[in-house]
């Protein structure tokens, strides 16, 4: 019979009745967890696989008596998809599964051979025949894509942040609040954990710190990990800053002086050692790692490499970096925003909403090329599936090749940054400002980029090469309006300037090659 949970819902609601679901297959995962692998559309689900199923519906968003879709993990509330009074019995019997109209949608269902679209009927029998003569009458509007859902399974936030950081500066927090909406306070967890280990003392204390934190968090099996780093960067090697000396005094009488703390710095491989140390690293394991530190960490070819091979060897899944110099990590909160918007309530993968993600910071977009590290380690593979992952009938299994892809999006404007470079503010010949004019590219060099200083009697140029192996994505021209006679866009002038972003990728082996590996302090 349909199958059907009550939650807390933001407005009243009532019982509604249950179906089984489809059977699953259960792999093994992360740290020993189970994840569900879809095996039929039309079968029984084995009462002892375990599926942890929303709370909230897909159209409304909200709680109540819920109906649990028998295609996908998405759920619809008794209020959205509305049963004919003479058939409400007979959806409680035993042959009778529910399928959302997201399902119904994507799976373009036909009657005859005419192709014409099937109504929707909400409840079908074993054979995927309608089980009523009525369609269901769906009420209100979608506020989704077919593929999206709105997830509310248990998620976990490590906040690490150097002693003297201000935490509010991080999008962490914001990220918890973004998420409570959709989820119960007891399955999200957010840990804030100041850390400054410079001696071995303060060292002790952060490693009784991580124990007694994987104590309190180790009750839950959590859907997705979400850990930030705040700390500082140094600028030579971009090394990471890991704690603070001790005040010092030196001198005397009238030349006494006192230093105050001055910044310890670690490698990248001591520093990560340092910050998940003892079983906390497990709950790295599969995570997406946000990096809020100066760019110089990527921008130095070596200290990037370690950055690396430290994303391979704590098996995370997902890392953002940011190559400002100096960065500021507020600018990041729109991005953490739609990530938690796209990826974490509506259960799309991180790569297939990465444009969203990037359209959502203009401000970030001036500040800062964005780094994208995404490790294809079917081993850690912990959560569970994803709508397109359902839709296919399967997710990935423990195995495989592993490897990285690193992927660079830079900012670019016509006028002001060419191929993401930032034109200075002041003309290095005339000494005037804001000067610079682009100049039409010319047809046989398409990834050049010239721009002329305004004063006429300077004639200063400076031309800026397009990366090789980049391509460009969200590209606009300028417009300043509709024409009201044709209705078209109608460009700022002949040269009007355009914007978008440059992406360059590149694909690594999945295994640790460097001969400063990592892979004894994880």
């Amino acid at each position: 019979m349909v199958r059907s949970k009550q939650t807390g819902p933001k407005t009243m609601g009532e019982p509604a009745k249950r179906r089984e679901l489809p059977q699953f297959k259960t792999v093994k995962g992360h740290a020993g967890t189970t994840i569900i692998k879809t095996m039929s559309s039309k079968t029984m689900l084995p009462s002892s696989v375990k599926l942890v199923l929303k709370p909230y519906c897909f159209f409304c968003h909200d709680g109540g008596s819920l109906y649990d879709c028998s295609k996908c993990p998405r759920t619809v509330c008794h209020k959205c998809v509305i049963i004919p009074k003479e058939f409400i019995e007979q959806v409680m019997g035993d042959d009778i599964h529910f399928i959302c109209p997201g399902c119904h949608e994507s799976q373009g269902q036909c009657q005859g051979d005419d192709a014409i679209i099937a109504p929707y009927f909400g409840f079908v029998d074993h054979e995927g025949y309608p089980a009523f003569t009525v369609p269901a009458v769906i009420h209100g509007h979608i506020e989704a894509t077919s593929r999206s859902q709105v997830c509310s399974n248990p998620i976990l936030i490590l906040h690490f942040v150097l002693q003297s950081l201000q935490p509010s500066h991080s999008p962490a927090a914001i990220m918890q609040q973004e998420l409570q909406l959709y989820r119960p306070n007891d399955i999200i967890q957010y840990h804030k954990i100041t850390f400054d280990f410079r001696t071995m003392e303060k060292f002790f204390k952060h490693t009784q710190a991580m124990t007694n934190l994987v104590e309190r968090i180790k009750h839950i099996e959590y859907e997705r990990i979400e850990v930030f780093v705040y700390t500082h960067s140094e600028t030579v090697q971009g090394n990471l800053w890991g704690g603070f000396k001790e005040n010092e005094t030196i001198g005397r009488g009238k030349s006494k002086k006192t230093i105050l703390d001055a910044p310890v710095v670690y490698t990248v491989n001591h520093f990560f050692a340092g910050l998940f140390v003892g079983r906390v690293a497990d709950y790295i394991k599969g995570s997406t790692l946000w990096m809020l530190a100066c760019g110089h960490t990527v921008r130095e070819p070596d200290t990037f490499k370690s950055f690396k091979n430290n994303v391979k060897c704590y098996e995370v899944k997902h890392a953002f970096a940011f190559g400002a110099e100096p960065f500021h990590a507020c600018l990041t909160t729109p991005l953490v925003t739609t990530y938690v918007d796209r990826v974490l309530i509506e259960g799309f993968e991180v790569q297939e909403v990465m444009q969203d993600l990037l359209l959502a910071c203009p401000r970030l977009a001036k500040h800062s090329f964005i780094i994208h590290l995404h490790v294809t380690n079917n081993a850690f593979h912990c959560r569970r599936p994803t709508m397109a992952e359902y839709k296919q009938g399967m997710i990935h299994t423990p195995g495989g090749t592993t490897s990285m892809a690193v992927t660079t999006y830079t900012f670019f404007h016509e006028n002001n940054c060419p191929f993401g470079n930032a034109l200075p503010y002041q003309c290095s010949k005339c000494m005037c400002i804001c000067t610079w004019q682009h100049l039409a590219s010319c047809p046989s060099a398409p990834n050049e980029s010239k721009c002329a200083c305004k004063n006429l009697k300077c004639g200063h140029t400076i031309t800026y090469m397009m990366l090789k192996q980049s391509h460009i994505i969200l590209f606009s021209q300028g417009y300043r309006g509709t024409s009201t006679v044709s209705g078209k866009l109608v460009k700022k002038g002949h040269n009007a300037a355009g914007s978008g972003w440059l992406v360059s990728q590149m694909i690594e082996g999945g295994m640790v090659t460097d001969d400063d590996s990592p892979a004894d302090s994880c």
